[in-house]
């Protein structure tokens, strides 16, 4: 009975595994942003407050090419100026079974409600949502590091177009 129950808890154990296993996402590289000028692109949401704005971005994947991207972000919260003079950077995250290709990032991000609210929220991608972009500043955090963002702007929606890739 005993041998029973300990092969019917190793299946168990082995089939939750294998479920979780799919959906661990790890860091496939980085991607640096320096804003630009306003952008007019249609806002998909009239809750969301400042103006699109422009940034150039550099995609530096762990085991592949350059890639660089135009895009735009918008941001809800009191300081969106503040957040545009600065340089943004988010840790690339991409479950196992995502396939590196040209033009990986390419697509509309948006921030995830149900992230924990005293860090920015992770960017989870529409398209393919296997991919997801997390603030620098919040992997630290996630890490040990317990310090907030210093903006009083969220970044809650960024479309990323592939521009060039070193492929």
């Amino acid at each position: 009975m005993f041998k029973h129950w300990l092969s019917l808890i190793a299946v168990l154990t082995l089939a939750y595994s294998s479920a979780s296993a799919q959906e661990v996402r790890v860091d496939i590289g980085l991607l640096t942003c320096g804003p630009g000028e306003s952008a007019e692109v249609e806002s998909r949401n009239d809750a969301l407050s400042g103006e699109p704005r422009k940034m150039l971005c550099v995609f530096r994947a762990s085991n592949g090419p350059e890639e660089v991207y135009a895009g735009t972000y918008q941001t809800i919260g009191q300081d969106p100026v503040q957040l545009h003079n600065q340089a943004m950077i988010w840790v690339v995250k991409a479950s196992l079974a995502t396939q590196g290709s040209s033009g990986l990032l390419q697509q509309l991000y948006a921030a995830d409600g149900s992230a924990p609210s005293p860090h920015p929220p992770p960017l989870i991608g529409e398209t393919n949502s296997a991919i997801v972009l997390q603030t620098l500043a919040d992997a630290r955090a996630l890490n040990g590091a317990d310090k907030q963002s210093d903006t009083g702007a969220t970044i809650v929606l960024v479309a990323l177009k592939l521009l060039s890739s070193l492929a």
